[in-house]
């Protein structure tokens, strides 16, 4: 009798194992399905192409956000659909796994911020061994099957933030801190350096500029925030000058500068643009920010990835337009992006 109810008891087990089992594959199908329904039937009419994954690990970052509604734009225009990928889950997920998501939906493409790691890698030929093409943006893994790379050179980058150095070039010796993110895999921001590093010294001014690098964490704008206000308010003298390798690193020093009222202490060349980094520009809080064409580079993905399928070839560089905004050049180039906006309005 005993050996009779240890078999029951364990008929029963096997049974109720099964059952969560089976429920759990069903959820977790369910949501799946629902993650990448590409939208709404509302927003489906008149939608008949393909679906696209926007692949980007920080969607609060004002840069990709900007890169992806120019895409989105240009995927509509056109018929198609662009989703970014992880704007609407309840908690976060890493580019990689976002990737992983975007592969198992079977998408007809995928734009992705990539950076030259293994997995990443490993990851884009998995999507164009499945049949789908990947167009990088911003952050490029030229080891990859990526079909095209959209964004800016980073050398070029590099060479621009060196011009804007040799400006302030003088017989006194003048601190420069970079300020960049603690991604030993990640080389853009090395080649960033080294364009800044040897537009210095084929112009004969290496004595002029002492350079330096700060790593400020960038797994949150709360971590870069607390380690950039750090580094503002404490004593000592400030370098004469910092640059910043994003947006926000801009957009915190800019706070930090006003906050611990050390505005006027150091120079400051910020990356990309946002409202509060104009303003600072405007109100010398920082001198200037090189930027570049965001709207551009979202064009520029979605056109890969159409002429990639209608010719099965398409350009491996794209690059977008680099410019320097300074307070000298504000208005104009403000007044440019309002006829930009304007004209897209009226299209």
């Amino acid at each position: 009798m005993k050996d009779l109810g240890n078999k029951r008891l364990a008929i029963i087990l096997i049974v109720f194992m099964a059952v969560v089992t089976a429920v759990t594959v069903g959820g977790v199908i369910s949501f799946g399905n629902k993650m990448f329904r590409a939208f709404d039937n509302d927003s489906r009419d008149g939608i008949t192409g393909n679906h696209y994954a926007f692949v980007c690990e920080n969607v609060q970052d004002g840069f990709y956000g900007s890169v992806f509604e120019g895409a989105r734009r240009e995927a509509e225009d056109r018929g198609d659909y662009l989703e970014n990928i992880g704007s609407n889950l309840a908690y976060s997920r890493d580019k990689y796994e976002l990737m992983e998501l975007s592969i198992d939906a079977k998408v007809d493409g995928i734009i992705v911020d990539a950076g030259e790691s293994d997995a990443m890698r490993e990851l884009i030929d998995r999507a164009d061994a499945e049949g789908i093409p990947v167009v990088t943006v911003g952050g490029d893994n030229t080891s990859s099957a990526r079909k095209s790379y959209v964004g800016f050179g980073y050398y070029d980058l590099g060479v621009n933030y060196g011009k804007e150095l040799l400006k302030s070039a003088s017989d006194e010796q003048k601190r420069v801190l970079v300020l960049m993110r603690p991604d030993a895999e990640d080389s853009s921001q090395n080649i960033i350096f080294q364009g800044l590093k040897e537009t210095i010294e084929r112009a004969g001014a290496s004595a002029s500029f002492k350079l330096e690098t700060m790593a400020i964490p960038n797994t949150s704008t709360f971590g870069a925030e607390e380690r950039i206000s750090a580094l503002i308010m404490r004593d000592g003298e400030l370098p004469e000058i910092m640059i910043c390798l994003n947006e926000i690193f801009t957009t915190c020093v800019c706070q930090a500068l006003v906050d611990y009222n050390k505005v006027g202490q150091t120079v400051v060349y910020g990356f990309y643009e946002n409202s509060t980094i104009l303003s600072s520009i405007q109100k010398n809080i920082i001198y200037a920010t090189v930027t570049m064409n965001t709207d551009q580079m979202g064009v520029y993905c979605i056109e890969a990835l159409k002429e990639f399928e209608e010719t099965g070839y398409v350009n491996e560089y794209l690059p977008a337009d680099i410019r320097v905004v300074t307070a000298d050049n504000l208005d104009e180039y403000l007044s440019e992006k309002e006829r930009g906006q304007e004209g897209e309005a009226d299209y």
